[in-house]
């Protein structure tokens, strides 16, 4: 571009500070929102990639199960030669970790030391012979380390676990990206797993499925090419119990996150608003940039008159373009980068916006610009190209008249994606709805939970009594009606399963139940209905080896009655559990999920600091109370710590807060669509009409009243608002009814969803239209005939 091409363009674009302001913000918001969705896809996209040997890492299963025989990698690494490398993850128990009076309950995890070699974890300090190959080596997050040595060098630091004489050793700190699979605040060796918690060595066996299991392949090697040297490893090895050896296969590390991790309908969903939202911020700019080049006849036929030849306004016109989509690709970024902070608060995301560090951020942003500034350009270039300079001087470019029917059709492309937008926007809230409002069939209401921290306690037998002692004291309450101690409780419910063998079945089958331990009154408690049998009350009865099954489990096994039913565990000569009742399938977790077959096992503990929760059921309308009760009874008894506790229903809800977020990401994105796509259809009736300005002008003259030429001018611009909604209806009912599918309790996709939604856009789309029409209908019409 010259310095005299330059010059003109921007003397242009200063004149015209209205069209420079909608189509920079215009186009910079759309831009902006685009780059925001594109971050989160890409984040997921990306998944696992900062791994160098990501191509050859799988994840060993059974059957589709997540975990595998504690002894099953061992003789992996020894028989089977493509396997050049492998390590199991144990993650299990929760200890109080303390640093010169800092502590906190940490999850401490324990692999093997090919753990390093099978991942590629950068290390920010470190490390010291791989950092976990020392007994009680480990080596933490940074964000461990930062919580507790601040900015001060961690290595060597030592830290203690529980109250006792064991210290871990601080071996290396890694940095963890946050788009990773595997994460870990502290590692350490399963030697020093047997060391800290000795039961480990016993779980570690051919029968137990406590680890997850990683393999590091050869290059080159297909996985498929050794699913028989796995399976003749099971099927020599394994205890099953059932006599049924598991079907041995891979999962490529580079689709888990895909597969079992991520909501892919919520990646296509954001990629899809992504497109939608760029296209008709991209739709705007063009219209935009073609109307103004409309409005500019006499220029361009004096220039014409003067000399300037056809490639001289092309080029200028093109260069114009180029340089407003630059600013607004600008003012994209600089969106971006003030409202990326938000989005990550709001949603949970730790995304980055950096174009210098990513290539190909760099390259979308440079495609965008040429595409965007270069297509505008040439249509407006082309457009004006074509006129005689007569017409130009008139102040005429293309035929005087109606707007073509192809821009028309773009602002009905744009009200299409915002009515699926608005659709989305109502459905998920609905569904949200529907899931937060079904009856859980537990008490949701009247029951508050304690969540026991024990591991604050150096003395674990004084803190039990304490326990115990505050159970008692709320029995006494004339606001509760039942106290009870669990290790689970709705929307807590662990993932803990086995198989069960019904007794005297010959066939050997099996039914993989979920497991859950809870003590006395614990139904009676949450309020959950007994079909037929009994629940563990508190009575003097024995419940040892007692289970009591949901419905759902009762009907898997064929029991038409509870009485006198056993089941064996783990095979079909386990030890027996007596099934004494039938409770109502209630929501234990999200009603997305289909209901399992569930199982409560009676559990007798003595030490009370081996539960995990005090459940309190008050009487209607005392909750209150109840709270206010229980906060003084662990002032009184445990004086140390406060007590932390949370509504039954308080736990289920948060399974529900991923589609919380999916509706404000849809909903705000909905906004910003109806926005765009207004400014883009003011910007075209604006231009559409002053065109027919003479046209207003006779009508008036020969006795048109002002509703008349309102309506006139509204029609055509609405009736491409209407083509949208007909067609937008039947593709969002596919759309969401797809997204529906995937949920085992779902709300009913109502016809008023779409009918609001295309009311909502017919309405705006008027009030948009109708400013431009009454400001024609209003004018005098002399002013339009004076140069008649």
């Amino acid at each position: 571009m010259n310095l005299l091409l330059f010059k003109n363009s921007l003397r242009f674009l200063l004149k015209k500070k209205n069209y420079l302001t909608i189509n920079l913000l215009g186009l910079g918001i759309g831009i902006a929102s685009f780059l925001i969705l594109f971050l989160y896809v890409y984040n997921d996209f990306t998944y696992n990639h900062f791994n160098k040997n990501m191509a050859n890492i799988y994840r060993v299963r059974e059957n589709s199960g997540t975990q595998t025989k504690g002894l099953f990698l061992p003789k992996i690494l020894e028989q089977v030669p493509e396997v050049i490398n492998g390590t199991r993850i144990f993650d299990w128990e929760g200890f109080r970790v303390n640093y010169e009076n800092i502590e906190f309950q940490e999850n401490i995890k324990y692999a093997d030391t090919g753990f390093f070699s099978v991942f590629s974890f950068p290390f920010v300090e470190g490390p010291v012979n791989n950092g976990i190959n020392d007994k009680y080596g480990v080596v933490v997050s940074r964000e461990f380390a930062h919580k507790y040595f601040g900015n001060s060098s961690a290595l060597g630091k030592k830290l203690q676990v529980r109250f006792d004489n064991t210290f871990l050793q601080v071996n290396g700190v890694v940095d963890i990206p946050q788009n990773s699979s595997v994460k870990f605040d502290l590692l350490a060796s399963y030697e020093t797993g047997e060391q800290i918690s000795p039961w480990i060595n016993g779980v570690h066996d051919w029968y137990n499925t406590f680890s997850t299991t990683y393999l590091l392949l050869k290059e080159g090697t297909n996985p498929e090419s050794i699913y028989d040297k796995l399976q003749q490893i099971a099927n020599t090895n394994f205890q099953t119990g059932g006599g049924k050896t598991p079907e041995i296969n891979l999962l490529a590390f580079s689709d888990y996150h895909s597969s079992e991790e991520s909501n892919q309908t919520l990646i296509i969903i954001l990629s899809i608003i992504a497109v939608g939202i760029l296209g008709i911020a991209i739709v705007n700019f063009i219209n935009l940039t073609i109307t103004n080049s409309l409005s500019r006849g006499k220029e361009i036929g004096i220039k014409k008159v003067v000399g300037a030849g056809r490639g001289f306004m092309f080029r200028q016109i093109i260069a114009e373009s180029l340089m407003v989509a630059f600013l607004a690709i600008l003012i994209a970024c600089f969106l971006t980068v003030l409202f990326l902070p938000t989005f990550n608060q709001l949603f949970n995301t730790h995304l980055h916006f950096n174009i210098f560090s990513n290539s190909i951020l760099i390259s979308l942003l440079i495609v965008i610009w040429l595409f965007v500034g270069t297509f505008a350009g040439l249509a407006s270039a082309l457009m004006s190209g074509q006129t005689q300079i007569l017409q130009s001087l008139r102040g005429q470019l293309g035929r005087p008249g109606k707007v073509s029917m192809a821009r028309y059709s773009l602002v009905a492309v744009q009200f299409m994606i915002a009515i699926m937008l608005i659709s989305g926007t109502f459905l998920v809230r609905k569904q949200i709805n529907f899931m937060i409002n079904h009856d859980p069939k537990f008490d949701k209401e009247n029951v508050v939970v304690a969540q026991l921290e024990s591991w604050q306690f150096p003395n674990p037998e004084a803190a039990s009594a304490k326990y115990k002692l505050i159970a008692e004291n709320l029995r006494k309450s004339p606001y509760v009606e039942s106290v009870c101690f669990s290790q689970a409780t709705p929307g807590n419910y662990q993932s803990n399963y086995n198989n069960f063998y019904p007794e005297n079945d010959t066939d050997g089958t099996s039914i993989h139940l979920r497991k859950a331990y809870v003590g006395r009154n614990y139904l009676k408690t949450f309020g959950l209905e007994l079909i037929e049998g009994k629940g563990f009350g508190n009575d003097e009865m024995n419940y040892k080896n007692c289970v009591v099954l949901n419905k759902t489990a009762m009907k898997m096994l064929g029991y038409a009655s509870a009485d006198e039913q056993t089941i064996h565990e783990g095979s079909a000569s386990g030890e027996g559990y007596r099934i004494i009742g039938e409770v109502d399938d209630f929501s234990y977790q999200g009603v997305q999920h289909a209901v399992e077959p569930l199982a409560h096992f009676y559990v007798d503990m003595d030490d009370y600091t081996n539960w995990s929760y005090l459940s309190v059921k008050s009487k209607p309308g005392m909750a209150l109370q109840v709270i206010e009760r229980l906060k003084n009874e662990w002032k009184t008894t445990q004086p140390a710590s406060s007590v932390s506790y949370f509504f039954a229903n308080d736990k289920l809800n948060e399974q529900y807060k991923e589609y919380m977020k999916v509706n404000q990401i849809v909903a705000g994105f909905s906004f910003i669509a109806i926005a765009l796509s207004c400014i883009g259809l003011f910007a075209l009736s604006a231009y559409a009409i002053s065109r027919r300005n003479k046209e207003v002008g006779i009508r008036k003259v020969n006795g048109a009243k002002i509703g008349e030429v309102i309506a006139m001018l509204n029609k055509e611009f609405l009736l491409w608002v209407v083509l949208a909604v007909f067609i937008a209806i039947p593709l969002s009912w596919y759309g969401l009814n797809k997204w529906l599918e995937s949920f085992a309790l779902k709300t009913t996709l109502g016809w008023w969803i779409f009918a609001l939604s295309g009311f909502t856009v017919l309405i705006i789309a008027l009030l948009t239209v109708s400013w431009q029409s009454w400001k024609a209908a209003t004018r005098n019409p002399v002013e339009a005939l004076r140069y008649e």
